[in-house]
C-alpha cells in the first residue's frame, strides 16, 4: 500500500507516522503471516517467487471488498512499470478534486476537506 493513502498517515489524531517500514515494522499486514518479510529475505511480496501466496489472498479479498483496493494489481503494476510510474498513478487515482489533498483508502470522504468521493470510482 502506499503509506500516502493509509488512513493511519493522514489522520491528524496520530501525528508523527512515518510509514510501517520506517518504524521497522515491515509490511506489518503480512510480517507475522511471511517468514520471508519476517526474516527479510524479502522487502516486498512482489520480490517473492510465490506471489501471490495464500495469505497475501486473504488480505487481497478483504480489502478489495472493503476499499476496492488490490494489493495484487498495485504489486503486478510496480512489477512492469516500476515505482515511480505507481506513485504517479496514486496521486491521479487518491488526490481530492476538491481540496488536492490525498484521500484515503480505507474511508469514503477526503480527511482534509470532508467531500465524498465513492471508492468504486477509483480503479
Amino acid at each position: 500500500m502506499n503509506c500516502n493513502l493509509c488512513s493511519w498517515m493522514l489522520d491528524p489524531s496520530k501525528p508523527g507516522c512515518v510509514g510501517c517500514r520506517p518504524r521497522g515494522r515491515g509490511c506489518i499486514h503480512k510480517k507475522g503471516l511471511c517468514r520471508k518479510l519476517a526474516n527479510r529475505e524479502i522487502d516486498s511480496c512482489r520480490q517473492c517467487a510465490d506471489f501471490p501466496c495464500a495469505s497475501l489472498l486473504l488480505i487481497e479479498e478483504r480489502y478489495n471488498r472493503a476499499h476496492n483496493y488490490s494489493f495484487i494489481e498495485n504489486l503486478r503494476f510496480i512489477r512492469s512499470r516500476g515505482m515511480p510510474a505507481f506513485l504517479r498513478r496514486e496521486i491521479e487515482r487518491y488526490t481530492c478534486s476538491q481540496c488536492g489533498n490525498y484521500l484515503t483508502v480505507h474511508n469514503d470522504k477526503c480527511p482534509h476537506c470532508g467531500h465524498r468521493f465513492p471508492r468504486k470510482d477509483r480503479r
